[in-house]
């Protein structure tokens, strides 16, 4: 799990908060009560990044800094897990490749802690690769990051499970910290169609999964709720018989995810819990630690996810999905 290997006395809670929107599209008053409900409900896990609104007009770094200002305003600095992203590349790059160089790194993480208002923050991803840079460059530079203690741990996010390997086999090599966790795209709706169809039709041919469950490294994916496929709209548009677009996340529809979706509103009805409990629950049970990334503005969508942060399915329910 991850509470040991970040060095926080404060067990993350399963379901992770994302906060894309923050203090930009959704206003910070908005954005203050997400986290207080977030934070009744028992969660205390939160995902940002230093490139987050910046493609909107005036709102780089708002993210970053609501989520601090919300965290400084509460005094829960020391009962919340926090994670930020840095090395993204220029908004308007045609290629994502990451910026890792030592000097772009320590910028950036100086501008988040800055934007955040605190000295420190508990999880540092590195949001792209840059595969051209050798690994152990960028382990070495994360852990002056970590030595001089503006981070305690760090991950990846975006990187190829090969390049996460060699890195960790760096730092096993050299006594240095390795990355501690990947935030891949990964959730029971991971087959999309149209120019974004993307991953495996089942669990027996997803070799990310298969990684993971090799090397026991948590995994902290974003789009783990397929951004509201298995939500109730979609639901309700399943039942009348798929008739028309999907109404949420049509460019997650395909005949796959069509039979998945089917399969977690039958699931759910047997559980008596919703069709996007079951989406999250898919990821809760899997065969090595899973913290999914939410993300919302709806008080009753946080509600929903929350809800499913102790429902757990047995390795028959999980693979039925894919039947």
């Amino acid at each position: 799990m991850l509470k040991p290997v970040i060095g926080t006395p404060v067990e993350p809670s399963r379901i992770c908060l994302g906060s894309v929107p923050f203090g930009s599209t959704a206003t910070k008053d908005v954005s203050f009560a997400i986290m207080d409900a977030y934070f009744e409900l028992g969660g205390n896990f939160i995902d940002t990044a230093h490139i987050y609104a910046a493609w909107v007009e005036g709102g780089i770094g708002a993210s970053e800094r609501t989520v601090g200002e919300w965290i400084r305003s509460r005094g829960v600095r020391e009962k919340v897990v926090l994670g930020t992203k840095g090395g993204h590349p220029p908004i308007d790059a045609a290629v994502k490749v990451g910026r890792l160089s030592r000097e772009d790194l320590n910028q950036d993480l100086n501008e988040s802690l800055d934007r955040l208002g605190l000295p420190q923050v508990d999880l540092y991803w590195l949001h792209f690769d840059e595969p051209t840079r050798p690994v152990g460059e960028i382990i070495e530079s994360l852990a002056s990051l970590a030595e001089d203690g503006r981070i305690r741990a760090y991950g990846a996010s975006n990187w190829a499970t090969e390049r996460i390997e060699a890195a960790n086999a760096y730092a096993r090599e050299h006594s240095l910290p390795p990355f501690i966790a990947s935030e891949p795209w990964f959730s029971l709706g991971a087959v999309a169609s149209g120019p974004s169809a993307t991953g495996p039709t089942g669990e027996a041919d997803d070799p990310l999964r298969a990684w993971h469950v090799r090397t026991g490294l948590p995994m902290i994916p974003y789009s783990s709720q397929a951004n509201g496929y298995f939500g109730a709209e979609n639901v309700a548009w399943a039942k009348a018989g798929f008739a028309g677009e999907a109404p949420r996340a049509a460019r997650f529809d395909s005949p796959a995810n069509r039979r998945r979706l089917s399969g977690a509103m039958s699931l759910a009805q047997t559980k008596r819990v919703t069709a996007s409990q079951i989406a999250l629950a898919y990821l809760l049970s899997q065969p090595f630690p899973v913290y999914p990334i939410i993300g919302t503005t709806n008080p009753g969508h946080l509600r929903d996810a929350m809800g499913a942060s102790n429902l757990r399915l047995t390795a028959q329910e999980n693979g039925g999905l894919f039947s």
